[in-house]
């Protein structure tokens, strides 16, 4: 009998120690609490780079595209923005919707709802705003202060390309 409990708690050892290695008891989540502590607590003007502790930043190209006025775009990374006047989620890699109306001076608030762990890199066609990410469970706020049409894609954070075949793109048209 006695023989049979060590057995017993040896595999449950053996088992917690692989769950533990493997990462599914979230050892992941202490680096990306910190990333995200840092990166949602500052304003974009400053560079991403030091606010994620990935060595390399993907290379985004922007579009063709006609450039966006300096100031068009206003972000605040995490819950200290201004309130919200519209909320986008992003889950399974995707916008909740491909386009918004908005009035000049609202403010979106992107909120990265995926289950797993995807960290979404969001970029302005435009160039409206300097790229940001976001890790799961974190938002930014992004206020439009001027008129226009504003194309945000949502890429892979590692790859700085879409997920999958086809591109995540939501328009926002600000009257």
């Amino acid at each position: 009998m006695k023989s049979k409990v060590l057995m017993v708690l040896a595999v449950l050892v053996l088992l917690f120690a692989a769950v533990s290695f493997s990462g599914c008891l979230g050892g992941d989540d202490d680096a990306n609490t910190t990333n995200n502590s840092t990166n949602n607590s500052t304003n974009n003007s400053t560079n991403n780079s030091t606010n994620n502790s990935t060595p390399t930043e993907p290379v985004v190209t922007p579009s063709e595209n006609t450039s966006a006025p300096s100031g068009a775009v206003t972000v605040v990374l995490g819950e200290d923005g201004p309130e919200p006047t519209h909320f986008i989620r992003t889950s399974d890699q995707k916008f909740s919707t491909s386009s918004l109306s908005i009035s000049k001076g609202d403010t979106v608030r992107f909120m990265n709802t995926e289950t797993r762990n995807f960290r979404h890199l969001y970029h302005s066609e435009e160039g409206a705003f300097e790229d940001f990410n976001l890790n799961p469970r974190y938002s930014a706020t992004l206020t439009f202060n001027q008129a226009g049409t504003y194309k945000i894609d949502l890429l892979n954070y590692y790859t700085g390309e879409p997920f999958g075949d086809t591109a995540r793109v939501l328009t926002v048209t600000v009257a």
